[in-house]
């Protein structure tokens, strides 16, 4: 895929390099691509400034393996279900 940037968007990437926030192009589109698929998903009543919170975390932790990420995924929905069990019945 090839895409065309504006001069500003150009411009707007060189100073984020700059500032090295991120070590490359590539990691600035990935870092964007990101907030914007949290910004549009359904649900999510938080700030701007929580997700630059959520980004610069995960761009600071360390990688899961597979398993770590599952048993992950595992705790956190059973935290999930135990908090929805002893939630407030409507």
């Amino acid at each position: 895929m090839t895409i065309h940037l504006t001069p500003e968007q150009e411009r707007r990437i060189r100073a984020v390099l700059n500032r090295s926030a991120y070590n490359s192009v590539e990691e600035v589109v990935e870092a964007a691509l990101t907030a914007v698929e949290q910004r549009t998903v359904p649900g999510f009543t938080g700030i701007p400034e929580e997700l630059d919170t959520l980004l610069a975390e995960g761009r600071t932790s360390k990688q899961l393996t597979e398993d770590e990420f599952w048993s992950s995924v595992g705790k956190q929905t059973d935290a999930l279900l135990a908090e929805h069990k002893t939630g407030p019945r409507s």
